[in-house]
């Protein structure tokens, strides 16, 4: 799926996290890497607006700028809000 964010489109969803016992996903990994200076970067499950899956997209309530200005996933401890309080996570 591709994501769009309010302002345009931004990347698209390379895997997801999900909380181990609960298998509710928790996190989407969005790989920016089409733009300039693009990464991999964790998007809430909470910004998703609206699945349109006729054309294969994600809305996100959120605007590309943040997207992109959010930290690289280079491991889930770094990525992860510190405030985050679910379950253990597994990278599917």
């Amino acid at each position: 799926y591709h994501l769009h964010a309010t302002d345009g489109e931004i990347g698209h969803v390379d895997d997801f996290l999900i909380g181990e016992e609960s298998w509710r996903i928790r996190y989407l990994l969005v790989d920016t890497s089409n733009w300039i200076g693009g990464k991999s970067v964790l998007v809430a499950c909470d910004a998703l607006e609206r699945i349109d899956r006729d054309r294969g997209t994600l809305h996100v309530a959120t605007t590309r700028s943040a997207i992109r200005n959010g930290p690289a996933f280079d491991t889930i401890e770094a990525a992860l809000d510190t405030a985050e309080t679910g379950p253990p996570f597994t990278i599917i």
